[in-house]
């Protein structure tokens, strides 16, 4: 079984050297079968920039009972880490400085010193060094760019929520309230396409810039979320409720079926309601998670 911290990761191809391939499944699965004689393995990730952290070197002991799952933990090479951390603090110099007013030539001699006395105390190369530097700038250019898309279309799909919940019931005779549900609607419908259109190209940045599919899978699994399961499962019916409250408001209801179409319209409001309800907290929550990891 293959697992990036507590996640299975899906799809992703493995060797065990000098035995087989294998493809993980959902639950981080795979099955390579083996030659009888062999006693330990070795795992590697085919295509990947990650690790095998444990066990270390992806070597491991054929068990002998072989209904017994091993599991392996992936992820960046500690030489990877301290290479992104170095750049980081490369950049957090060269910021610090700038905002000192220092000058260019000056912020530049004690960039390369800096660069220079790291190169010394590790094997770090200063042409991968230089790439991070680059990566780093970037990833904080385009940071902002995807924190502010995710949390407009929260708190807008919240705003939403919000208006349903406590005006929905007098947009039946006021036209006011109703004017405040077609706003936010129209309010939603605007981050929800804004996120439609670019959520794949937000993927591949993520993919790019912070060198790891892990992370871009954790983004594109929020993107699927928000436009599956709360917008085309919760949301969308819930905006349809507008177009029944209008034939209401038109007289298209007659006599003795008002109360009844109202108080069903309101049953199936609320009910959407509570589950979108819950739906946003699961958003908000992964939200937080995956900015918080790509800030790190």
């Amino acid at each position: 079984m293959l697992f990036d911290g507590s996640k299975a990761l899906n799809n992703i191809s493995v060797r065990l050297v000098d035995q087989g391939r294998g493809t993980t499944g959902t639950d981080g699965q795979f099955i390579i079968p083996i030659n009888n004689n062999v006693s330990t393995v070795t795992l590697e990730l085919v295509d990947s920039d990650q690790s095998i952290l444990y066990p270390p070197g992806g070597n491991v002991a054929v068990p002998k009972d072989s209904s017994v799952a091993i599991v392996f933990i992936v992820g960046d090479s500690p030489k990877d880490i301290l290479t992104r951390a170095v750049a980081r603090s490369n950049n957090e110099i060269k910021n610090g400085l700038l905002q000192l007013g220092v000058k260019q030539d000056g912020i530049e001699q004690s960039l390369v010193a800096f660069r220079e006395e790291i190169q010394k105390m590790t094997n770090i190369k200063l042409e991968d060094l230089k790439d991070q530097i680059d990566l780093d700038r970037r990833r904080k250019e385009f940071y902002p760019q995807l924190a502010a898309a995710i949390n407009n279309y929260t708190n807008e799909a919240k705003d939403l929520k919000d208006a349903f919940k406590f005006t929905a019931r007098h947009a039946f005779e006021d036209p006011q309230a109703m004017q405040v549900l077609i706003d936010a609607v129209n309010s939603y419908n605007e981050a929800f396409e804004d996120i439609n259109r670019k959520h794949s190209g937000y993927e591949k940045m993520v993919a790019d810039l912070w060198e790891s599919e892990a992370k871009a899978t954790e983004v594109r699994e929020w993107f699927n979320y928000a436009l599956g399961e709360l917008h085309s499962a919760n949301i969308f019916t819930l905006n349809l409720k507008i177009r029944d409250i209008n034939e209401y408001n038109r007289g298209e209801i007659k006599g003795g079926r008002k109360k009844d179409f109202k108080d069903t319209v309101m049953r199936e409001i609320e009910a959407s309601q509570l589950q979108l309800e819950r739906r946003l907290q699961e958003l908000d929550n992964r939200a937080q998670i995956l900015l918080s990891r790509l800030a790190m």
